[in-house]
């Protein structure tokens, strides 16, 4: 195994005019490099900091690598590596955004990575924050919002009853899932343990939504809605100590269980990313020295 992180060469990079005179400096930070005698485990990672004037508006962020090569020619990407959603940052947030690749060789002593750094500033555009009042008063009816049908998402507020029955109706049952296995050709004994793994998950699958819940179906297929909260009518957060999903973008279960019993004419706060909220800026990492 290699030694303990090291910090890497600063890089700056100065983001797009659109913000101005603010400005968004990048950092290589650590370096952790996990490779060890067998090339096929381990990994690298470098930390991203983000600095400057422009960095406090930022509220989330997604790293797109293009390309990332050790100084011996090994390409540190795998061809199936599925894009990255975006993360929540925050200037004090640790660890902060980072890049994470496979294993370089061991004779290896730099890398190059090269790419994008994709940053949220909803700030940038007042349609990111869309606010529902009364949703509760509407339940097992989708949310109608011109800026939701624009980003191609559907959220519906739902009932006790009817968040149970989609619960049960998106559980995939035991004679589907025997059904895949043998289209896939997997071992009776693989589909036994798939659907044992099934049962143990419904019996994990959390507490039943209390007068607390706030039960929301999303489907989100672009991955637009950043965040999700409840208010009262004077705008006051209710706090949410506890959050659980299943599911996808294309359709998702929600419970936010929140302190308190949310008053009737309790308001949802949707934050999503539009193309006027986002800020693209180059990635060029060169020359960082491995641990």
């Amino acid at each position: 195994m290699r030694g303990p992180r090291v910090l890497a060469p600063v890089i700056l990079l100065l983001v797009s005019p659109l913000f101005a005179a603010e400005d968004v400096k990048v950092s290589a930070g650590a370096v952790e490099d996990q490779r060890s005698s067998d090339e096929r485990s381990g990994g690298l990672s470098i930390e991203l900091i983000l600095k400057g004037s422009g960095a406090a508006g930022v509220r989330a962020v997604r790293v797109r690598v293009k390309s990332a090569k050790d100084d011996v020619g090994s390409v540190l990407t795998r061809p199936d590596d599925k894009p990255r959603d975006f993360e929540d940052f925050a200037e004090n947030r640790q660890p902060g955004p980072g890049v994470h690749l496979t294993s370089p060789r061991r004779d290896a002593s730099t890398v190059d990575v090269s790419g994008e750094v994709e940053l949220f500033l909803p700030a940038r555009d007042p349609n990111t924050n869309q606010r529902f009042e009364q949703f509760l008063g509407g339940l097992d009816k989708p949310l109608s919002s011109t800026a939701l049908k624009a980003a191609k998402v559907e959220i519906t507020p739902l009932s006790p009853k009817e968040y149970r029955s989609r619960q049960e109706k998106n559980r995939p049952t035991k004679e589907q899932i025997v059904a895949e296995g043998k289209k896939h050709g997997v071992s009776d004994a693989e589909i036994q343990q798939a659907i044992a793994m099934m049962d143990a998950l419904t019996s994990l699958s959390g507490e039943p939504p209390s007068e607390n819940s706030v039960l929301l179906e999303t489907k989100d297929p672009d991955g637009r809605i950043m965040a999700i909260d409840v208010v009262k009518p004077d705008g006051a957060e209710l706090k949410a100590p506890s959050r659980g999903s299943s599911g996808g973008r294309e359709l998702k279960l929600v419970k936010i269980d929140l302190s308190e019993k949310p008053p009737a004419d309790a308001a949802l706060l949707v934050k999503l990313r539009t193309a006027k909220s986002v800020v693209t800026v180059p990635l060029n990492l060169r020359g960082i020295a491995l641990p």
